[in-house]
């Protein structure tokens, strides 16, 4: 489903409103049960509905930033249990520590607040495992799950066909695959192992009479040659409540980045999106001076610690500073802590960084892989170099090897680099040219698709690549 220009699977709405909900129900029973008049304890949770759901809120955006609505947490159960413990640390332990430290203010009982809201987050959890394992089962069997039928042949419907198969089982499934023939006359239709001959596209249609009694939802159009295509066929199933879907705007939703091999300049410059007005320039500017200031100010005596670190780990300067391309292509200075040694590049030429890059320091090791390297960026995002979320800035010699090889990387250029971004917390860091085109990819998404609900799903999603060391180099 569709939430402000962004799509959502059906599957994830379902299970971030269960629970809510359950979350909801559990601060409900929690307070009914404080205010036992035979109980030891009492008032351990009292809350007005409007707290509740402002505290329901906070609950689901502590496990979006830990990562269980993302896809692969959908399909890879060992990785769910993974990101489950540690999104139930992330509401255990500042829950009681804020609430002890609350109740021990108000001279109450603190052992049992701590004891009693401690068995009834594991409590909580274990209902929220058992739904997630109930909805694991759901899933396989097919419910809530969008009936698709794919119309092409070739490398673009197979793309999609192992797409729906594999990575996005957990909410689309094929139901049919309508091959078109030689000539627009002489159309097949697949499913499965069958193939047949349709007749003529002039005659009754095939392909409606075919999706509508396959229950199909979704026609996806996944070929290269659209001459010949069954116009009037399509508009017929749109007619009749199938959506009909080219396979860019169908990669684009489904997989959160744009296919550069298969795009042409037309289709961007006529897609919706890309809307780089002044206002939400002028209001991201304002909410990235904030809060960088406010970063700099609480984040000053780590980053003295860590600049001591560095200096005491290996010879050269705390900060490294280079040229980046940034808004519109100018060049300007980025501040980063130093994680390789200063003889890195003694030849002058630039390397790109690789898995376990002997280059790095101890140190530089565990900065990169935490990020916290990146921390002196606020700087330049209080200068106005960068933003807090936008396209990786990128070294000009690189610029000049990228440009050669990838269209429309310049794109990417149109918004200020950012500290994070949505292809950072989706890719590694680039090792190479074909990192950087597989990056772009998630960056041109970025550009055609920015928007406030986009900069705070990658800010939640930067809370786990932080912690997890995930993509680091």
């Amino acid at each position: 489903m569709k939430i402000f220009r962004h799509y959502v699977g059906l599957p994830t709405v379902v299970l971030a409103l269960a629970e809510g909900g359950l979350f909801l129900l559990a601060m409900y029973a929690l307070g009914f049960v404080g205010q036992c008049q035979s109980c030891y304890f009492d008032d351990v949770v009292d809350f007005e509905l409007w707290e509740a759901v402002l505290i329901t809120g906070t609950f689901l955006l502590i496990v979006t930033a830990a990562g269980l609505y993302n896809r692969d947490a959908f399909l890879d159960f060992r990785l769910f249990v993974q990101r489950f413990a540690f999104a139930s640390q992330l509401v255990l332990i500042p829950t009681v520590f804020i609430v002890g430290i609350l109740k021990s203010a108000a001279d109450l009982p603190f052992g049992w607040y701590i004891g009693i809201l401690t068995v009834a987050i594991a409590l909580f959890f274990i209902a929220i495992f058992t739904l997630r394992v109930l909805l694991f089962w759901t899933f396989s069997v097919d419910l809530l799950k969008r009936r698709v039928v794919i119309l092409g042949q070739g490398r673009l419907a197979d793309m999609v066909a192992n797409y729906v198969d594999n990575e996005g089982s957990s909410h689309l499934r094929c139901v049919g695959r309508l091959a078109q023939g030689q000539s627009a006359t002489s159309p097949t239709i697949s499913l499965g192992n069958i193939v047949a001959r349709a007749k003529p596209f002039a005659r009754p249609a095939p392909y409606a009479r075919m999706a509508e009694s396959l229950h199909a939802e979704e026609i996806v159009v996944a070929t290269e040659d659209r001459r010949g295509l069954p116009v009037e066929e399509l508009l017929r199933c749109r007619l009749q409540g199938i959506q009909v879907t080219d396979y860019l705007a169908f990669w684009e939703r489904e997989a959160g980045q744009i296919d550069i091999d298969h795009v042409g300049a037309g289709w961007l410059a006529f897609a919706e999106g890309f809307r780089l007005n002044l206002a939400r320039r002028a209001v991201k500017r304002t909410l990235d001076i904030v809060f960088s200031a406010i970063f700099l100010v609480v984040s000053f005596p780590m980053m003295l610690i860590v600049a001591a670190l560095i200096k005491l780990d290996s010879k050269g300067p705390a900060l490294f500073i280079q040229d980046r391309v940034g808004l519109d292509g100018k060049v300007f200075k980025v501040f980063k802590f130093r994680s390789m040694r200063v003889d890195a590049e003694h030849d002058g030429v630039p390397r790109w960084a690789t898995e376990d890059d002997d280059r790095t320091t101890r140190v530089g090791r565990f900065i990169r892989k935490t990020r916290i390297d990146e921390f002196p960026q606020v700087i330049n995002v209080l200068k106005g170099d960068m933003s807090f979320i936008g396209p990786r800035p990128e070294r000009p010699f690189f610029i000049e090897q990228i440009r050669k090889e990838i269209p429309f990387y310049d794109l990417r250029h149109r918004v200020r680099p950012g500290i994070t971004g949505w292809a950072q917390v989706n890719y590694r860091y680039g090792a190479s040219i074909a990192d950087s085109k597989k990056k772009l990819a998630y960056d041109l998404y970025y550009v055609k698709n920015s928007d406030a609900l986009l900069d705070l799903a990658i800010l939640l999603q930067t809370a786990r690549v932080v912690v997890s060391g995930h993509g680091g180099r």
